[in-house]
């Protein structure tokens, strides 16, 4: 049978891989800097009023947190925020770290696949993701592309560990990264036995409490009380003014406007949308999830559970950023369905990824193997 160029696990084809996102997520961030430096456009209204401002004022030996240099953003972004500000050189670091970061993400729906037997699907997700990145505002200097690496590296690893630290680190650069949380958890302990529950969740919560405390001391340590205070206040106090705002397009706020802007985002993703919720339909009929899980060894269940979870910050702002949330789980399944159209009418693929043995379902899966059969 013919492998793909692509399908071919091999040190040349991978840096090709790694080099190309690399390469497409830098230019494209880049493409924003030099629009800037000509006049085109301007630096995100965050950087010119709240980001920039603040590390500014720490670097002239204000306290972090303490008026002026407050925001409310957890302290990892803030601390990164002061290092780039440090070299000198802000929007130029700023904006290759996002383009590296952009491409982290995509490379991680890559290689999340590809160590399930799914190269193909990967690395099709990664390239929808990358290529829609710009319509959601994600190539501006931002917390969430740095929130969406944290979560797709958090499922990447199988270590309860690994991987609450890093859905920590992904939630002390955008609170939202919390509500990944019970997907991450759940696709963690699905194929566990029951007697090992307790021991997962209190290996992934100490992992996730440990980076908590010690990005909320180093605060504290370096700035005093005041700052580790408005950190706490600022991070998760503030939530409920955020939240409850009546004058910003949310569920709660201003609906129509809230209606209106979630009507013209999804025209621009229907590109995603349309294929990404055929699959979901299938999933939820009889038939139609066989033929899904059979399809592909992608992580099909936990890519869906997550694409949901992350669309609640859009009940929150309907801003077109925080389709930045959902993103690269819509463009995993519109990869799966894109497959299946291109495929239609034969019942299985003719891919590597289908003739190679299923594992028994009740056994937890290795690394290249299925882990997404509906329970």
């Amino acid at each position: 049978m013919h492998v793909s160029f692509f399908e071919r696990e091999t040190l040349d084809t991978s840096a090709f891989i790694v080099s190309g996102f690399l390469l497409v997520g830098i230019l494209e961030t880049l493409n924003r800097y030099v629009r800037i430096l000509s006049g085109l456009q301007q630096p995100h209204v965050d950087v010119r009023c709240c980001w920039r401002p603040l590390a500014n004022a720490v670097l002239a030996g204000k306290p972090m947190y303490v008026r002026p240099a407050v925001d409310n953003k957890p302290p990892l972004f803030e601390l990164l925020n002061v290092a780039v500000a440090a070299t000198g050189r802000y929007l130029l670091v700023f904006f290759v770290l996002i383009g590296i970061v952009n491409a982290f993400s995509a490379i991680l729906l890559w290689r999340i696949c590809a160590e399930r037997n799914a190269s193909r699907v990967g690395l099709m997700a990664g390239l929808l993701f990358l290529t829609s990145v710009p319509a959601t505002g994600g190539t501006v200097i931002n917390v969430r592309s740095f929130a969406i690496a944290g979560i797709l590296l958090a499922l990447w690893f199988d270590h309860p560990l690994a991987r609450g630290v890093t859905i920590a680190v992904a939630g002390l650069f955008s609170q939202h990264a919390v509500f990944a949380i019970p997907v991450l958890a759940y696709d963690g302990l699905r194929y566990l036995e029951r007697d090992d529950w307790v021991e997962w969740i209190a290996t992934f919560v100490a992992g996730g409490l440990g980076v908590v405390a010690v990005s909320f001391g180093f605060v504290y340590l370096a700035w005093g009380p005041a700052s580790f205070q408005g950190a706490l206040y600022w991070s998760f106090g503030a939530a409920k003014k955020y939240t409850t705002n009546p004058v910003v397009p949310s569920l709660i706020g201003d609906t129509s406007r809230w209606l209106a802007a979630l009507y013209r985002s999804t025209i621009k993703h229907l590109f995603l949308l349309v294929p990404a919720a055929a699959v979901v339909y299938q999933l939820l009929t009889e038939r139609g999830s066989k033929r899904v899980l059979r399809s592909t060894n992608a992580p099909v269940v936990t890519a869906t559970l997550l694409a949901f979870s992350m669309t609640i910050p859009l009940f929150v702002r309907a801003y077109r950023a925080y389709w930045l949330y959902p993103l690269p789980f819509l463009a995993l399944l519109a990869s799966i369905g894109y497959q299946q159209l291109f495929t239609l009418g034969r019942d299985e693929f003719s891919t590597s990824e289908e003739s190679r043995p299923r594992a028994d379902h009740d056994q937890p899966p290795a690394r290249g193997q299925s882990d997404d059969f509906l329970r």
